[in-house]
């Protein structure tokens, strides 16, 4: 007989029910109800495109628009008003030198990344089964040489020049489109 039997036979019969207290273990978070933000909605503000333009307030809808709001924080107006602006005082080939050089650090940065990880990675042993009845597996060893590291180091010194040759540029355009 189980418990809720015996429970149901006590009652029944008039005698006082056995008492059992049920503890849990798990605590589960109650989830409030009603107008509750999701932890996504903050990252969500910042990918998403407004509906107006946080410069002009004008509304963004157009396809230039989410372009421009992609590149610039802004809408497509805004851009050429910007752009006019740096062709009359004559400063819009600085501004797209500038911007060339931030892409050209963006790329060497990667790519200094890339080989740092690559040295990393060291020798790799890839493990293919051949027969899965016996358990016969086929190993591969792939060994860097070590002429390869040494490239891959003389490239990272490269890339460190050539990064601060451009952070040197970057510097004397950000000078020039201030005016100094």
């Amino acid at each position: 007989m189980n418990q809720e039997d015996r429970y149901l036979r006590d009652l029944l019969t008039g005698k006082e029910p056995e008492k059992k207290i049920f503890v849990s273990m798990n605590e589960e978070k109650k989830k409030p109800k009603g107008n509750v933000e999701s932890d996504l909605t903050k990252i969500m503000q910042e990918v998403r495109m407004p509906w107006f333009c946080p410069k002009c307030n004008k509304v963004m809808k157009s396809r230039l628009d989410d372009k421009m709001w992609k590149l610039f924080d802004h809408c497509f107006d805004c851009q050429q008003q910007l752009e006019h602006k740096l062709r009359v005082t004559g400063k819009y080939e600085i501004w797209e030198k500038k911007k060339f050089y931030k892409n050209r650090k963006a790329a060497i940065i990667e790519q200094k990344e890339s080989i740092n990880n690559w040295l990393q990675q060291g020798d790799m042993e890839i493990v293919e089964p051949v027969n899965v009845d016996t358990g016969y597996v086929h190993v591969e060893k792939h060994v860097v040489p070590d002429g390869m590291k040494d490239e891959a180091k003389d490239a990272l010194k490269e890339l460190d020049s050539t990064l601060l040759e451009v952070e040197t540029i970057l510097k004397e355009l950000n000078a020039e489109l201030d005016g100094e």
